[in-house]
């Protein structure tokens, strides 16, 4: 039988699967247990379908779960954003949820390039109190991947409990870390190894998101060739378009903090994106600062080099 105070956290990312195990006491977590396990084929859409790759995905869960309570059992996983359909739109404050629901739906009717039934979709109406208008967003998930991971997990002894994308996931870790500090405009600048996301916050609550390459189209430069400061550069680039877009839909223009994490987060382009600010503080994320921990050896290691790595792991425990 599971033990319900047990969690596991699972980000199936493209290259990389973390897993982050917790007990919950009194309504107070105590991290146990982080793993990390390389993928042999990145998981992107086009392995739906790879039937060889099932057995090979869950293998990996059933080792790390090898590290894992005796009765840890359920997993809640999120997968990577660029997996989902997503987009986010302003809405007057008096839109009504059937207005907002067929504004969706057309919406889908224009980017969707499946029909309609072979995605599952959800949305959340998001009312921001300090600005003008509210905020929608929308992610679609193809069935047909929904059900696939599914399989992976009943190959495995582990049985998934939800399914999440990892930008909603590590915006909970965050709010959970940092909620007395997320005042105003913050945004969560995440360095992953396949690209950067940037999402807003506005007092704590999702305003917008988007997904850039390392590269341009003239360029193929990857994460590891970029230097900090041309780094530094494309994030507060990208930036000033997103606060734009704040500007101009919410009234918004101030960028109050900057929180990095991910696997090529470090303190030299913290120090960079720092000098280029002109309102904003930038931090590294460091989620687990007020969490209990009890670790072995290899997970406290992991914990020293990747912590920012594991927001999306903890978002899905909380």
């Amino acid at each position: 039988m599971a033990n319900e105070s047990i969690k596991l956290g699972i980000d199936l990312s493209r290259e990389k699967i973390r897993f982050m195990e917790a007990e919950e006491w009194n309504d107070r977590l105590n991290i146990t247990c982080t793993v990390q396990e390389l993928l042999q084929k990145p998981f992107e859409f086009a392995v739906v379908g790879d039937e060889q790759l099932v057995p090979e995905i869950s293998s990996l869960i059933d080792k790390a779960a090898e590290s894992f309570h005796e009765h840890a059992s359920e997993a809640r996983v999120c997968i990577d954003r660029r997996l989902a359909l997503k987009k986010t739109f302003a809405v007057d404050k008096r839109l009504s949820t059937e207005a907002i629901s067929k504004h969706i739906e057309w919406e889908l009717e224009q980017t969707l390039i499946a029909p309609r039934d072979e995605y599952n979709v959800g949305f959340e109406h998001i009312v921001l109190p300090t600005a003008k208008n509210d905020i929608v967003v929308f992610a679609a998930v193809r069935k047909a991947l929904v059900s696939y991971i599914d399989r992976i997990f009943k190959t495995s002894r582990l049985t998934l409990k939800a399914l999440d994308i990892d930008l909603f996931a590590s915006i909970r870790a965050l709010v959970r870390a940092y909620e007395d500090k997320l005042g105003g405009v913050s945004a969560l600048v995440d360095l992953s190894g396949s690209g950067i996301g940037y999402a807003l916050l506005v007092d704590g609550q999702y305003a917008i998101s988007t997904e850039k390459s390392y590269a341009t189209a003239s360029d193929q430069t990857t994460a590891d060739e970029l230097s900090a400061q041309d780094l530094a550069a494309k994030v507060n680039s990208e930036l000033k378009g997103l606060i734009e877009y704040l500007e101009e839909e919410l009234g918004i223009s101030n960028l109050n903090h900057i929180y990095i994490c991910g696997e090529k987060a470090g303190r030299e382009i913290v120090s960079e994106l720092q000098g280029l600010q002109l309102t904003a503080a930038v931090d590294m994320v460091e989620p687990f600062q007020n969490v209990h921990r009890q670790l072995n050896i290899e997970s406290q290691m992991l914990m020293d080099e990747y912590a920012p790595s594991f927001l999306s792991c903890f978002g899905m425990i909380l």
